[in-house]
């Protein structure tokens, strides 16, 4: 009785959900008519937009929907990055001043190691550890 029902409820559904007679544009501009899908289902189906899509040199595939949004989040970081006012920002640009990194050496973390070699204990250096996190 159930796979009567079930049966019945499949072909109700089948029988409401109408047809698709065109496919939208946003599909057929991708198909490569001039393949036969028999031969190359592949080619027939993605040729047009093989023939028709950029890929710039620096990339091996492209992807339309995650390379937009990996451009705009690279704008939003770069803007960030580039904002002075923030310790994010400083710490970007003075990566980017390698003279001056080259010039100071460790000269800016031996507070650090000093407070590191002062730790006698397990204790202690967990104290500086969690200082030094801040």
């Amino acid at each position: 009785m159930v796979k009567v029902l079930i049966s019945l409820s499949v072909l109700a559904a089948t029988a409401t959900a109408g047809s698709v007679t065109e496919l939208p544009e946003s599909v057929t501009k991708l198909i490569d008519y001039s393949i036969n899908p028999c031969d190359d289902f592949y080619q027939y189906a993605c040729g047009a937009w093989h023939n028709d899509a950029v890929i710039p040199p620096d990339r091996h595939a492209i992807d339309t929907s995650f390379s937009k949004i990996s451009i705009e989040n690279q704008a939003v970081l770069s803007k960030i990055f580039s904002d002075n006012t923030t310790k994010l920002g400083e710490f970007y640009n003075s990566c980017l001043d390698t003279a001056t990194l080259s010039s100071l050496g460790l000269t800016p973390l031996e507070d650090s190691f000093k407070a590191i070699r002062s730790a006698n204990t397990t204790l202690d250096l967990l104290i500086v550890a969690g200082e030094l996190v801040k």
